[in-house]
Order: structure tokens, then sequence, then C-alpha cells
């Protein structure tokens, strides 16, 4: 019995001293790692470092210039932009529950038969319907009216500019026809083609009125 209870104890100090040895080890690699780490950048990132290409400005530009890094950057403006434009509308938004209070006219009972509800104005009544019809409005009669105004407002645009090209063509008219008879007055000569003075004295005379 008592060879065996030596041989336990003895198989104990054997593995305490395993598990020691194994401890010691574990340090030392951590301490290699760490004096490593401590020396600074190994040589082959050292040798990297040094060998780094120098600044191509040519591919930096078709970089910056190429479609993919331009539609990059406008998906982000637009990320930016919807971001701040929800913020706004949260910032905006009116409070969930408010209660707004209605008037007698526009207040209505639990019952939706015509019998027992509230006497409404009259105004109010036409005013309701008009809202109704107009959301309740076929599309195709819509479409239709909005073309029209887009046409009468084409018709109406042409006629202005035809209007305002009469009276510039009236006017051009009227200024060539008053050069032309000024023009006549001062090429009049007399047989010996000395000019005559009457025609230039009625002009200087028009010229000082106007100036007056």
């Amino acid at each position: 019995m008592e060879g065996k209870r030596d041989s336990f104890f003895l198989t104990n100090k054997k593995h305490k001293q395993d598990i020691n040895k194994n401890q010691d080890n574990k340090k030392q690699v951590k301490q290699k790692q760490f004096d490593k780490s401590r020396n600074g950048l190994n040589d082959d990132e050292k040798k990297e470092q040094k060998e780094k290409k120098p600044f191509d400005k040519k591919t930096y530009r078709l970089k910056k210039y190429s479609k993919k890094y331009k539609l990059e950057q406008w998906e982000e403006q637009r990320k930016k932009k919807m971001l701040h434009e929800y913020k706004k509308s949260m910032k905006n938004e009116a409070v969930s529950g408010t209660y707004k209070p209605k008037s007698f006219d526009e207040d209505m009972t639990d019952s939706n038969n015509v019998v027992g509800k509230f006497v409404r104005h009259p105004d109010f009544l036409e005013k309701e319907l008009k809202v109704k019809s107009q959301k309740s409005k076929d599309p195709f009669l819509k479409a239709k009216e909005q073309h029209n105004k887009v046409k009468q407002e084409k018709i109406e645009k042409q006629e202005a500019k035809k209007k305002a090209q009469e009276e510039r063509n009236q006017k051009l008219q009227e200024y060539k026809k008053k050069k032309h008879e000024r023009f006549k007055k001062l090429s009049k000569k007399t047989k010996k083609g000395q000019p005559v003075m009457t025609g230039r004295l009625e002009l200087m005379l028009e010229k000082i009125q106007s100036s007056k």
C-alpha cells in the first residue's frame, strides 16, 4: 500500500512540473512577440514601405474622373440628401394624437342614416360636394384638361409673339419712310448741280423744334 501511495504522489509531482514548464514556454513566446513589436516593423515590412510606388498623377486622374467613381460620389450625396430630408420631415411633422376641435357644421353623429344627423349649412355642403367631385375625377378627363390647358397657353404665346412682330415691322416701315423722305430733301439739286436749301432749312427747323 505504501509503495502504491508513493507512486501516486510521484506522478502528481511530475504532472505539476510539466504544467510549470508549459507556462514558462508560453511566457517566453509572449516575451518574444512583445520584443518584436517593441522593435517596430519587421525587415520585410520595412522593405515594402521603402519600395512604395511614387504618386502617379495619371492613374489618380483616371480614377477621379471615371464613371464608377462619379457614381459612388453621386450615391453618397444622394444618401446624405435623403437623410437630411427625412430628418427635416421628422422635425416638421405634426405630433400624432393632436386633437382639432370641429365646428357644429362639421361635426357628425355616429349613425350613417339620414335621420338623426345634425342640420348642416348649405354653403358647407356645396364646398364638400366640390371637393368630392375634384377627388373623384376621371384620369382621362384630367389628362384632357391638362392637354387643353397646355394647348391654350401655346396659342396665347404664339399670338403675343405675332403681335410683337407686327408692331416691330410697322415701326421699321415708319422709320424707313422717314429716312427716305429726309434723303429726298437732302439730295435735291438745281440744274447746275447746287443743293436746294429749302429742304435742308426745313429739316433744321424740325430739329430745333423737337429739341425744345
